[in-house]
């Protein structure tokens, strides 16, 4: 699909959003229920290493309706859809390419229900999502080889103690499937060059994972009466089975005494402070708003590699630490409801492996464990131009590096950076 007919899909889904959220409107007299409409229409172009890809566009549009069946229960009816023609910076990087297309669908219910004489809410989901992925010019939509379905339900307890401050915790269960993708290893054996694949490839359906997730959030104001700052802190448990990824063992062959394949447990932390404060500049009240935030997380995997080709055994191969923390500002002025702003970030995170080995430019372990550091900076723009219309632009860089020299088939050390400018529409 060219670039003028993808951007005439993305005008009608513009207006179809536009229809959807006046039709809400109109009926909002009938109906008890409060419409939401946001929707997205954006141009930009990517850039890896000093090369760009060509201008492409990206757009999304969410409906989301609150129906109000009494003072304690609702529904959410949700769609969402998704269009990403120009790569973002931290999408994965294989070697030399500039070139990627994603879509995405997705439909899902939430019912909440409010006890009455309470702060609390209770929310169970249900969701289905469908995820499209081009990575070449001459792919068609839906054979991609990295598409993938998600079947989601979830449940969620929250306490709206001094809104908008909040404590929450929620279970969720979900089931992840890649209908088109078989490994190389499970049909040859062998790679495009003829040598042999990593063993724990083997099955068919690697990629497929059964997630169970636990998760608990919360925030304060400080001081409590008279707050200044405001704490935020999250942190989340996610259990991953890959049911047809067996074991492999330092032979290379497959422990097939045990009952389950691969089994990762990712747990992540997060503690942010938010500073707002108020200034005077150039005859205009600013409203600032400063976030620090740090983040960390462990993924314990049980799961090993082989490489054949170099009789390499890898012990504890998925396994990882992680850290990660960044600042953010943002600016606004004007109207509280439809403000101008201006905000930017940077986060560093860093990634180390406890058992993946690197290696050098050459494919020889070097006996040092894998590390990766990324560098990411953000700024936006956002200025209003008509009810519930915006004007944005949005600019992105990464720096990354690593101690992994074999790139032949991946990146580790790059950079890549992008930029966005369009509209957004907001109901």
């Amino acid at each position: 699909m060219n670039a003028n007919a993808m951007k005439r899909r993305f005008s009608l889904n513009a207006v179809l959003a536009g229809a959807i959220c006046a039709v809400s409107a109109a009926s909002a007299s009938a109906v008890e229920y409060i419409p939401v409409c946001k929707a997205s229409l954006l141009g930009g172009q990517y850039f890896l290493k000093g090369t760009n890809a060509n201008v492409n566009a990206n757009g999304s549009l969410n409906v989301a309706p609150v129906v109000r069946f009494s003072d304690q229960w609702s529904l959410i009816p949700h769609y969402w859809f998704n269009y990403q023609g120009t790569k973002g910076v931290g999408d994965g990087v294989g070697a030399g390419t500039l070139w990627q297309q994603q879509m995405d669908h997705k439909v899902g219910f939430t019912g909440i229900f409010s006890p009455a004489a309470t702060d609390w809410k209770h929310k169970h989901s249900v969701s289905y999502r469908r995820n499209f992925m081009k990575e070449t010019l001459d792919e068609s939509w839906g054979y991609g080889l990295f598409d993938y379905d998600k079947l989601a339900v979830g449940i969620e307890a929250e306490n709206v103690y001094n809104d908008p401050f909040s404590y929450r915790l929620g279970f969720d269960a979900y089931k992840i499937g890649f209908p088109n993708y078989k490994s190389l290893e499970s049909q040859t054996g062998v790679d495009p060059a003829g040598n042999p694949l990593n063993r724990e490839l083997t099955s068919v359906d690697v990629l497929d994972t059964w997630n169970f997730q636990l998760s608990a959030a919360g925030s304060r104001p400080y001081p409590y009466e008279d707050p200044v700052v405001s704490l935020h802190a999250t942190y989340s448990v996610l259990w991953q089975v890959y049911n047809d990824q067996r074991l492999v063992n330092r032979l290379g062959q497959f422990n097939t005494n045990k009952p389950f394949g691969r089994q990762d447990f990712q747990q992540n932390i997060g503690l942010a402070v938010g500073y707002p404060t108020t200034m005077k500049m150039w005859g205009r009240d600013l409203r600032v708003s400063y976030t620090m935030g740090v983040t960390a997380g462990h993924n314990g995997s049980n799961q090993n590699s082989f490489d054949a080709a170099r009789t390499q055994f890898i012990h504890d191969a998925y396994s990882y630490y992680s850290f990660g923390v960044g600042p953010n500002w943002s600016v606004a002025w004007g109207d509280k409801k439809r403000p101008s702003s201006v905000n930017l970030s940077f986060q560093f995170n860093h990634q180390q492996y406890t058992g993946r080995l690197a290696q050098n430019s050459e494919g020889v372990y070097t006996g040092s464990n894998q590390w990766q550091d990324r560098y990411i900076a953000s700024l936006g723009q956002s200025y209003p131009i008509a009810t519930g219309f915006n004007l944005v632009a949005r600019a992105n860089f990464l720096w990354a590096a690593s101690n992994q020299a074999m790139e032949k088939t991946y990146l580790y050390t790059y950079r890549t950076a992008n930029y966005m400018m369009g509209f957004t529409y907001e109901y």
